[in-house]
């Protein structure tokens, strides 16, 4: 729901608006947290296990759509089944399955 739904609805709209306001901001630091997280571990040379970033891409994007999507939501945003599985609009064993699929996949990517 967007803000200007609610206010009229609202007992004290200055303390509504107040409060969304601190929400909005803790969500964009907790995302510019883990953004920078994310860019630091990029930076670590260990972390590719030996493959260079772009081949890793060029792999995840050989990829079906529907796999590629499960595997950029669960380690690069980092979300959980069930998360994935609202995002998606599908049960939960399908995100599963999908995620290993994917994993599977991009193995055999990899290996060639």
């Amino acid at each position: 729901m967007h803000l200007h739904e609610q206010f009229d609805k609202v007992d004290s709209p200055g303390a509504y608006v107040r409060v969304a306001l601190v929400r909005s901001c803790v969500r964009r630091n907790r995302r510019r947290a883990m953004e920078a997280d994310r860019l630091a571990r990029l930076d670590a040379p260990e972390e590719t296990a030996g493959l260079e970033i772009d081949e890793m891409w060029a792999a995840v994007q050989n990829l079906r759509p529907e796999r590629r999507a499960v595997l950029v939501l669960r380690f690069y945003e980092d979300l959980a089944h069930a998360e994935i599985a609202r995002v998606l609009d599908c049960p939960v064993a399908t995100v599963r399955t999908r995620v290993r699929r994917a994993l599977t996949d991009l193995r055999k990517e990899l290996d060639r």
